[in-house]
């Protein structure tokens, strides 16, 4: 810090400049805890990089490009409005003249742009003509998915989505001439990797009979061979089905313990080595070292990683994307967490309130009503919005 002048002896004079400076650095330190992220300040700072670059932006796109979960950058949007460094605007959130002086003086932003391609916005892949008729026809059959079972911790992929990942087992080399097996299958990956007719062999394990019947349609109407088999996790995989299987396919519930249940699955179809694609969402990094932990510890490496790969219908929450991963395992090992665990509303239980869409009456889930799927308003409507969340607190408190 440069010396200008002195006020008595021995006190120095600050430069205007270094007193603003340390004033946003402390408000950075201020939001970040205030909103309680485990990223700390860095995540504002990324908040605020990610609104440089593409304002105007909704607050969707912002969390899907820091990859935050909604409430918490709608929670920083709110306190930035309130600090004048943001406003509002018709298409979302755009810096104040004092926004944009903070940005390019204190964060040293300069570039506006961003570099990710604009064609396969950032999968690293395009689909051709024979894939987007695959799309074509999982969009069809997607319609006809039931409602989600939120207790199973259900959030059903885009159909795009889907054409995607089996497009991506396609250009990685697991896809012609491999056994397939799908650990749970609620997005209906099966379906456009079974229309590529270039797997030797698809089986699709899953807990919800729906979804097996559904399958099962599809299979028979389309002409393409998928095996079925109902099947809860938290038993050791069927005899006929181990170590059979060259590639695994799964998107667990979000939890370390679910994460490690599903992969462990999976090992035991692949046996000794193999590949497997993991969907999953994106965590704060003191989550993420115990996943990664968790990853190596099984005998898998992290070969790739595309995050934004996934989008879902309705996901607010993880704000509608997660990432997928390519591993490759040699040596695998099961690695059983507690199976009691697995789902996200027995880790983190919460109560969530939603609004009827006819009349607006509020109802509160996750208490007496387990899921919303289970809700009609007194009005006779089945259609609700989310508007709030709250933890439960714990009962032996």
């Amino acid at each position: 810090m440069k010396v200008i002048g002195k006020i008595g002896k021995g006190v120095k004079k600050i430069k205007e400049d270094d007193l603003e400076e340390l004033k946003y650095n402390l408000l950075l330190d201020y939001i970040s805890k205030k909103v309680d992220i485990s990223e700390g300040k860095r995540a504002v700072e990324d908040i605020i990089r990610v609104i440089y670059r593409h304002q105007p932006i909704s607050t969707k796109k912002i969390a899907q490009k820091t990859k935050l979960p909604l409430p918490i950058v709608a929670k920083v949007r709110t306190i930035l409005e309130r600090e004048k460094l943001l406003k509002r605007c018709e298409k979302g959130a755009e810096l104040t003249e004092k926004g944009l002086k903070f940005a390019e003086n204190v964060l040293k932003l300069k570039y506006k742009k961003s570099l990710t391609c604009k064609t396969c916005k950032g999968r690293g892949i395009v689909l051709d003509e024979f894939f987007e008729e695959i799309l074509n026809k999982v969009k069809i059959w997607s319609k006809k998915r039931p409602v989600v079972d939120t207790s199973l911790d259900q959030s059903f992929a885009t159909p795009e989505t889907s054409t995607y990942r089996a497009a991506l087992m396609y250009e990685r080399g697991d896809l012609e001439g491999k056994n397939i097996l799908f650990v749970g299958d609620d997005d209906l990956t099966s379906l456009p990797t079974a229309l590529t007719n270039m797997a030797e062999n698809i089986v699709v394990v899953d807990i919800d009979e729906r979804i097996l019947k559904l399958i099962e349609k599809f299979a028979e109407k389309e002409n393409v061979n998928i095996k079925t088999v109902k099947y809860d996790l938290r038993n050791p995989l069927p005899e006929e089905l181990k170590e059979k299987f060259d590639v695994i396919s799964t998107d667990p519930p979000y939890t370390v313990d679910g994460l490690k249940l599903f992969l462990s699955r999976g090992i035991e179809g692949l046996g000794n080595e193999g590949v497997a694609y993991l969907s999953y969402s994106h965590k704060p990094i003191e989550e993420w070292l115990l996943i990664q932990k968790a990853i190596t510890d099984m005998g898998f490496v992290i070969s790739e990683l595309i995050p934004n790969f996934n989008y879902y219908e309705g996901s607010e929450i993880i704000a509608n994307t997660t990432f997928i991963s390519r591993l490759i395992g040699k040596d695998l090992k099961v690695n059983i967490g507690d199976i009691n665990k697995i789902y996200t509303g027995l880790v983190k239980p919460v109560i969530r309130y939603y609004k009827c869409l006819k009349c607006g009456k509020i109802y509160k889930v996750g208490d007496k009503i387990k899921k919303v799927e289970d809700l009609v308003c007194e009005c006779g409507s089945k259609k609700f919005k989310m508007i709030k969340r709250e933890k439960i607190k714990n009962q032996n408190e």
